[in-house]
């Protein structure tokens, strides 16, 4: 038990700068009325989600000074034959679409750090001016639901604290329970 705790503090202290998003679960669907919140949008974030036709999540950010972030959806691989796919809309407050996303160009991506294959759409890098904005994803096609990962950010950065969730949600991403 000793050897366990010296290697999860080993791997925690060299964990501080990663080469992951900091994964998170929508607990789709989520409606405007509970939005999930992005608390830092620099900070590299995978949301995932899991929705049926019709269904939407709801993200807010707050942008306190103007920063360009990659933003983009990817579908796990072995849900390729499911015809649904995600699409996402980011707003501004008011209402005024910034940009938009979807699966019409996509393209197969191996993400290394959860092991995990993905479909995914190309990167569209967010220029967001101090404010706050609004991402709506839902799902296009199929009648079957989708699982879907929304990846936006570039910092990636973990405390010492975030390791135990980030090791436990590898291993809900890896065993298909999200």
């Amino acid at each position: 038990m000793l050897l366990l705790a010296v290697l999860v503090l080993a791997g925690a202290l060299g964990a501080q700068r990663a080469c992951a998003h900091d994964p998170r679960f929508a607990c789709s669907p989520r409606p405007a009325s509970s939005p999930i919140p992005i608390t830092d949008v620099a900070k590299s974030w995978a949301f995932y989600g899991h929705l049926r036709p019709g269904e939407r999540d709801v993200y807010t950010i707050d942008v306190a000074t103007g920063v360009r972030v990659p933003w983009n959806l990817l579908v796990d691989a072995r849900d390729a034959a499911n015809p649904a796919r995600p699409f996402a809309t980011l707003t501004t407050a008011a209402g005024t679409p910034v940009a938009r996303m979807d699966f019409r160009r996509s393209e197969t991506f191996y993400e290394p750090f959860s092991r995990e294959h993905y479909l995914s759409t190309p990167d569209v890098t967010l220029t967001l001016q101090p404010g706050r904005y609004r991402i709506e994803v839902g799902m296009r096609a199929g009648d079957q639901p989708q699982r879907y990962t929304m990846a936006i950010g570039t910092e990636e950065r973990f405390a010492l604290t975030e390791i135990p969730y980030v090791l436990g949600a590898v291993h809900r991403i890896r065993s298909r329970n999200y």
